[in-house]
């Protein structure tokens, strides 16, 4: 017996030294977030804490008194003696102003256009953060740093101070400078970027396609990095530090994308980009408020409309001529609504007249009323989240995008016959009901949408484990050097073989000017001996 005994200790013990020696320490970044992006971390930074590594977590949005319930609440369990979590009050702040609204649309440049005024605030609340120089002067060491692919560019400096490679987790498709700095072809025949529409393009479609996503690219290596640095410097007070451009292609290993390409356009092929697009979409539910659940209950056969427009656009932002139009659409329905509304002071001030079928709600839990047997439609912005979620539990959807990615999205969506999209600046109360009713009536959408969603139901693996295969993959293979593009040593140009087709041109046309000279040539001597001939026989008479 105490054989046996100790022969199952002796196991547990080697158990347990085999788990140790696959832990890693990690460190993962968003100070700079929103809660749709928080959505997608907060999952995987459970995940990985479960799985037994540990996990430093630095969220803008966090709070102390609520963190590990918040991280819980996307998992059944979560290791939290693996995971420490790092808050700031004044980037809670930050994140919850990200000065978006309804005007925002149809103006996909104004945002590219204020990005280096609004990064320069942002890195500054990073450097004079207290958690940033508690990071900045810690002597504990990492293994890899996993960070927001958008607007968290500041906390590259960490990557050298820890001297360990990191990874962009990007929650919505990589923009035309983060697939310059991994090597990865922008594809800009197919692949278009946020100010284009779709992937089939005439030529003019792809010359704007072409010259918008150069721009973004130089526009970001040009204004925006050096921006970071300029503030690095002046906050941080030092002068010598390595430049975040050089940073990022000194570590940077991996995109992970947080797309996939039965939903988004085909992204450009590279053993550096992986699609986990549907991080977020586990089996771990929130629970439904009781009133709520009755009121979903009762929506009968007619079911009920879902009606969101995500977390960094506020539904009580909507504009009033607009807030008016949707009510009065709604009052016409037999199905129940249910509204992602903010402040409820903002409705029934006497000029409107909330009908009885529309339920508002200040926080709503899209996944669960997505998956509901009686959810008929969704009325949304288009952002990827939202789109995943709906074509996840196969809602049809109405989008009407306002800004960054939301128009590509929507497109998208309605090329493949599972959507609608509507124009927000050119919306009339007709054009909604009629869009209403034909999701609603017409079986193609819903028949569409089957299709779709069993595309990104049927996947070898599920997005988590590959994504945490990737992480591991890169922490046991120092970085995955061998995964390094050659092309990141190119200049754009030379990338897109611009360099190559002059030089042929060029010879093309040297071949060219040497047939003509030679044609010239033969002819002028041909002429000039018949020439001399008639001279000679002139003379001879």
């Amino acid at each position: 017996m105490s054989t046996q005994f100790s022969a199952k200790c002796l196991l547990v013990v080697l158990s347990a030294a085999i788990g140790l020696s696959a832990a890693h320490n990690i460190l993962v970044l968003t100070p700079i977030t929103s809660p749709s992006h928080s959505n997608v971390f907060k999952p995987l930074v459970a995940e990985l804490a479960n799985r037994g590594h540990f996990v430093t977590y630095w969220n803008g949005l966090l709070q102390s008194d609520k963190s590990s319930s918040v991280i819980q609440s996307n998992q059944t369990t979560t290791n939290s003696s693996n995971l420490r979590l790092l808050t700031s009050p004044n980037l809670v702040r930050l994140n919850n102003q990200h000065q978006i609204d309804f005007n925002d649309r149809d103006s996909p440049f104004r945002l590219l256009f204020r990005m280096q005024a609004t990064i320069e605030r942002y890195c500054r609340a990073i450097y004079e953060d207290p958690v940033f120089h508690q990071l900045m002067n810690s002597k504990e060491r990492y293994d890899l740093i996993i960070l927001d692919g958008f607007s968290n560019d500041c906390t590259l400096l960490l990557a050298e101070v820890f001297d360990v490679p990191f990874i962009y987790l990007n929650c919505f498709p990589p923009s035309p400078w983060l697939l310059y700095a991994i090597g990865s072809p922008l594809a800009l025949d197919h692949f278009p970027n946020p100010a284009g529409t779709r992937d089939k393009m005439d030529l003019w479609q792809r010359t704007f396609n072409v010259v918008t996503s150069v721009f973004a690219v130089y526009f970001h290596r040009w204004l925006v990095l050096p921006e970071i640095d300029r503030v690095a410097s002046k906050v941080l007070r030092k002068n010598n530090l390595t430049s975040v451009a050089a940073i990022e292609n000194r570590y940077l290993s991996l995109i992970l994308s947080n797309t996939h390409f039965s939903i988004n356009f085909q992204l450009p092929t590279s053993p550096a980009v992986v699609e986990v697009g549907g991080l977020h979409l586990g089996e771990a539910r929130n629970e439904i408020p009781k009133d709520l659940v009755s009121f979903l209950d009762g929506s009968g056969d007619a079911g009920f409309i879902i009606v969101s427009f995500g977390s960094m656009l506020r539904g009580d932002g909507l504009p009033k001529d607009f807030r008016r139009l949707f009510l009065s659409v709604f009052a016409r329905l037999p199905q129940r609504i249910v509204w992602k509304w903010e402040d409820q002071s903002k409705l029934g001030d006497g000029e409107e007249l909330i009908p009885s079928n529309v339920k508002t709600i200040s926080w709503l839990p899209q996944k669960e009323l997505l998956s509901h047997r009686n959810a008929r439609l969704f009325i949304s912005h288009g952002g990827l989240l939202s789109k995943q979620e709906t074509v996840f539990h196969g809602v049809p959807a109405i989008f009407l995008p306002i800004f960054a990615d939301q128009p590509i999205n929507a497109q998208k969506a309605e090329d493949d016959g599972y959507a609608i999209r509507l124009d927000l600046g050119k919306l009339t109360e007709e054009m909604l009901y009629n869009s209403i009713q034909a999701i609603l009536t017409n079986p193609r959408y819903a028949k569409r949408m089957g299709q779709v969603s069993a595309l990104m139901h049927d996947q070898i693996d599920n997005p988590m484990d590959r994504a945490i295969y990737w992480i591991e993959y890169v922490i046991r293979h120092q970085g995955a050097p061998h995964l390094r593009n050659a092309s990141r040593d190119l200049f754009l140009l030379q990338r897109g073989l611009v360099d190559v087709f002059l030089v042929i041109l060029a010879a093309c046309l040297l071949m060219a000017y040497g047939a003509v000279y030679l044609c010239a040539a033969v002819c002028h001597s041909r002429y000039g001996s018949k020439k001399l001939a008639v001279d000679l026989n002139k003379k001879g008479e």
